[in-house]
């Protein structure tokens, strides 16, 4: 009985990351805004030494990420055809992870457009057994862990690829994202607080999209559990009020 559970339990996961690959294939596709590749302008400003690497309106801090060139860096779940070359101009040995192969793709496109040398790699960002222990001075993950049932597979597996005073640096959306619904009303409508965390989209419809609401208790006491110490924290407000994103970066010490 145990080992068809277990057994159960692996399918259900499986058709949860395929149904997520399909995704972001489909946003690709649609030609979503964040699916845009590195503008030409981007990629010699960072060959020129000047990586900026957009956290929404903002960039990341140049301090989070030091002097890059020579440097292992994995883009994790960053496919897109923009960290990973910005990164590989910038100087790094840049290896790009990710679930989705149209995502893939466009990092294929921008490294032979670009003539640079990135190693590519199809995967599951909860599990990097792919690659060694001490593997990367950096991990640097864009918006994309509302992707995954859990965090913590995620932080163990970046704690044990990086080296000694490696640093993590991650993007994702508060917990406010996903606590409310909007209300229609006679003044137009409002954000009611209706959601307990964590919370998925798959609960609530039928629409095939999946994501993933975590608290940050999963977020900061996780990386915490996992062995990192949390160096820098930043937050970015959007227009919408719900629509607020942070930034971490965590240092295996």
């Amino acid at each position: 009985m145990r080992m068809a559970a277990r057994t159960a339990a692996k399918h259900a996961v499986k058709d949860i990351f395929d149904r997520i690959e399909k995704n972001m294939d489909d946003l690709v596709d649609r030609q979503a805004d964040w699916t845009a590749s590195a503008a030409p302008e981007q990629l010699d400003a960072a060959r020129n030494g000047c990586l900026r690497l957009s956290f929404f309106d903002r960039n990341v801090p140049p301090e989070w990420l030091g002097d890059v060139r020579g440097r292992k860096v994995l883009c994790l779940a960053g496919a897109g055809g923009l960290q990973g070359p910005l990164f590989a101009c910038a100087g790094a040995d840049v290896t790009v992870f990710d679930l989705s192969d149209k995502m893939l793709e466009k990092d294929r496109e921008t490294a032979g457009a670009e003539g640079l040398s990135m190693k590519i790699v199809k995967g599951n960002m909860t599990d990097l057994s792919v690659f060694a222990d001490g593997a990367f001075d950096l991990v640097f993950n864009p918006p994309s862990l509302m992707y995954v049932p859990e965090t913590a597979p995620v932080f163990r597996e970046c704690f044990r690829v990086l080296k000694p005073g490696g640093v993590f640096i991650l993007m994702a959306p508060a917990p406010v994202n996903y606590l409310c619904d909007w209300t229609e009303d006679e003044q137009g409508g409002h954000y009611r607080a209706v959601h307990r965390l964590p919370w998925c989209t798959a609960e609530n419809d039928d629409s095939g999209w999946i994501e993933y609401g975590h608290t940050m208790e999963e977020y900061l006491g996780g990386l915490i559990r996992a062995g990192f110490v949390i160096t820098g924290y930043e937050e970015c407000q959007r227009e919408d009020i719900t629509e607020l994103m942070f930034m971490v970066k965590a240092e295996k010490q």
